[in-house]
């Protein structure tokens, strides 16, 4: 199975937030010596996993400026995001795990421990996680921030921080067994997994109306279900583990894991449940090139694997939907050109909302056009022996609905008007966004302000393709042309809409690149 990694990365974003979610609703009962004592971990480790995570995106982007355009925003620089990351300390963590200050919390909550909890805690020390002190302080530089991390920055970090706990409790294996887990803090790995599952839905729920469009990428996520959640949990399928792992629990852990059950975590059996089967889409990823876009997950078909034998009993095991699937593209797609071809691609988000950082889950229609691009190359390469691409770089940023920005960036990205040495030329631009009819919708206009020469005919020709399956395609205004040797195309906002356009038009613009 193969889903891009920068969805990846927000489907454990938004597990590790349910597991926050879960933990601050019951401070009262699940006390973070109990945790530490049984699990090795607490919610402090959860927040020192966040700055950890800071510091390394932090030493990313000081090796690489190409980085820094997927996270900077309008106004700031790329030493202002290494500065705030190596600033952003456990204080500010701990407001994302807690949900308010560690000392609020801790006021509130804590309760003073026993002598027999801290002979416990203190016997446990061998299972407690580490974390390096040196790489958790800040610099201490006089430095204030004035705003607080983007919300694609946020992403990344909690990102970071679950698979640091599924890394955590993978060495832990035969130590922390799920039973033991569930009873002391109402959830266990398979929760975990499953809250993986239930953020993949909510993914696929905003790309509304997808139609046809999209249908590898929704697919994927609506076939994500919880044998390919728990392989990124326990790093092999849950068979494999309880086989390696779990041992009988005897009737005393049965007693204290039957008498927490008021703790349990419960999920929806409605989103748990596979909504399409996986199928073989029209453009296959390059299963001889691994690319570094997408997460590889092989399971293999089991039945009834969702359950562990004494967790999570109320949900029943979920079997894979018999409802079969169309392939995604039902459009003739033209052959592209027979050639070797190193490309550079310009993606930029256009949306007041998305440069403000106003969506939680961040910016989606980027990453989506991106992962499309790289799927029908992958298929490409496979399906065509005369032929090579390759992107040397995809240069990619978020502007707000403002005429001015995006002229400026496209002549940027155009070549017109670089700005530093290392400035690459595009080949092609995708724009997203900003092609309705709202008076903030000024995409086209912008667009059009900077062009050589346009290309009517391009777009008009995608409406009437699109407009048999997604008959609001006919709405867009998006415009395309030339800007220098840059092939310009405005796709629309909606992630799923912009990836169907993009990946109905690639390869007619390969043959426009080509001239």
């Amino acid at each position: 199975m193969d889903i891009p990694v920068s969805i990846i990365e927000h489907i454990n974003a938004g597990a590790f937030r349910s597991l926050c979610e879960h933990l601050r609703s019951r401070s009262d009962l699940v006390q973070n010596m109990a945790l530490m004592t049984v699990t090795g971990f607490c919610r402090n480790c959860l927040a020192k996993w966040m700055v950890l995570e800071a510091r390394r995106l932090s030493e990313q982007l000081q090796s690489d400026e190409k980085l820094v355009s997927w996270y900077i925003r309008e106004g700031e620089t790329s030493l202002d995001i290494i500065k705030a990351l190596d600033n952003w300390g456990y204080e500010d963590a701990a407001k994302v795990v807690y949900g308010c200050t560690y000392a609020e919390w801790k006021a509130r909550h804590q309760s003073k421990a026993t002598e027999e909890q801290l002979r416990l805690y203190n016997e446990s020390k061998s299972l407690h996680a580490s974390h390096d002190a040196s790489l958790l302080k800040c610099d201490d530089d006089g430095y204030q921030r004035e705003n607080e991390l983007s919300q694609t920055i946020l992403i990344r970090l909690q990102a970071g921080a679950f698979e640091s706990l599924c890394e955590h409790l993978r060495a832990r294996s035969d130590l922390v067994p799920n039973m033991e887990l569930m009873t002391i803090s109402g959830f266990c790995r398979n929760c975990l997994a499953k809250w993986l599952v239930v953020e993949a839905r909510r993914i696929s729920d905003q790309s509304n109306q997808v139609g046809t469009f999209l249908r590898d990428i929704v697919d994927e996520l609506d076939s994500f279900g919880y044998d390919e959640a728990a392989q990124l949990v326990y790093g092999c399928t849950y068979p494999e583990w309880k086989k390696r792992h779990m041992k009988k629990a005897t009737d005393e852990q049965m007693e204290r894991y039957n008498a927490s059950k008021s703790l349990h975590a419960t999920h929806d059996k409605e989103l748990l449940a596979t909504r399409s089967q996986k199928v073989n889409y029209h453009y296959e990823p390059n299963t001889t090139k691994p690319s570094q876009t997408t997460a590889r997950i092989c399971v293999p078909n089991q039945q009834n694997s969702l359950l562990s034998d004494v967790c999570c009993q109320e949900i029943d095991a979920i079997a894979p939907s018999e409802a079969e699937t169309k392939p995604s593209s039902e459009h003739n797609i033209i052959r592209p050109p027979a050639r070797n071809k190193k490309l550079t691609i310009g993606i930029l988000t256009v949306s007041d909302r998305a440069a403000a950082n106003a969506y939680e889950s961040g910016d989606l229609s980027g990453p989506m056009v991106e992962s499309t691009i790289r799927r029908m190359i992958d298929s490409f390469n496979t399906s065509f022996k005369d032929q090579d691409l390759t992107v040397n770089d995809f240069v990619k940023g978020i502007v707000p609905d403002e005429k001015a920005q995006i002229e400026e960036t496209l002549l940027c990205w155009s070549g017109k008007t670089l700005k530093r040495e290392d400035s690459s030329v595009c080949n092609l631009i995708f724009t997203t966004g900003g092609t309705g009819f709202s008076p903030r919708d000024i995409t086209p206009e912008a667009t059009v302000s900077i062009l050589d020469r346009e290309c009517r005919g391009l777009m008009s020709w995608a409406s009437i393709e699109l407009t048999s399956k997604q008959p609001l395609a006919t709405l867009s205004r998006a415009a395309a042309g030339v800007c220098g040797k840059t092939i310009i195309i405005n796709l629309p906002g909606n992630p799923a809409g912009a990836a169907q356009v993009a990946e109905l038009l690639f390869p007619i613009l390969l043959h426009a690149i080509e001239d």
